[in-house]
């Protein structure tokens, strides 16, 4: 069994959509709520006294959040094509690469009517922003720089 290409298309428009979301809400909590809390990784994540007074210091301005946003979403968009670097067979592990043996990505169930998926997963992430883009609607702040 394969990897069908409306599955590879809901998962990554799925991905955008969380790391706009993601970093939205990462933004939210240190901007407006100065909430501090939110941290799970690693697994005792937290801040200081000291980084959280830091962290206060910071305006509450649209510019600002914007730029937070744009980072964040930068940040973890990496990880994640890193991730999929990995499953394309484009990219080897940093460490233990020589037990790597490689991994797959499969439709769970019979795909024999579908499209097969063609491309490298890493580029498509990309690629369906703009996608995702047109599905989620209007906000007053985008991570891309382009003009509508």
């Amino acid at each position: 069994m394969k990897l069908s290409e409306n599955n590879v298309i809901a998962l990554l428009l799925d991905v955008n959509q969380d790391i706009e979301e993601y970093a939205e809400a990462t933004v939210k909590n240190i901007i407006e709520d100065k909430k501090f809390d939110f941290l799970i990784y690693p697994p005792n994540a937290g801040l200081t006294d000291v980084e959280k007074a830091e962290l206060n210091k910071l305006n509450n301005n649209d510019n600002l959040k914007n730029a937070l946003r744009k980072i964040i979403a930068d940040n973890t968009a990496g990880v994640i094509f890193n991730m999929l670097n990995l499953l394309d067979g484009t990219g080897s592990p940093k460490l233990k690469f020589e037990e790597w043996k490689g991994v797959k990505l499969v439709d769970e169930e019979d795909n024999i009517n579908e499209a097969p998926f063609i491309d490298n997963l890493h580029d498509s992430l990309f690629d369906l922003y703009w996608e995702w883009k047109k599905l989620r609607g209007e906000k007053s702040w985008k991570l891309d720089t382009y003009e509508d």
